[in-house]
């Protein structure tokens, strides 16, 4: 999933807890996804330089973790 993609689908989800929709995740949850799923904190987590595609899916199994 693409930076832009997860900020796009992140912002919805997160007007989605703040109106009481979606009840399994909270606001901190959230908002810690939308720092750790940054290019540069993808990279620091896994240590190395990643290309782009590496990132995307980096990103979409971080955040599938962390959604379960």
């Amino acid at each position: 999933i693409s930076s832009n993609e997860t900020i796009t689908l992140l912002s919805a989800i997160r007007l989605g807890v703040d109106l009481g929709v979606v009840k399994n995740l909270d606001r901190r949850m959230v908002n810690e996804l939308f720092i750790l799923t940054q290019p540069a904190h993808l990279q620091k987590l896994e240590g190395k330089v990643l290309n782009a595609n590496e990132r995307d899916i980096k990103r979409a199994d971080l955040i599938r973790e962390k959604i379960k």
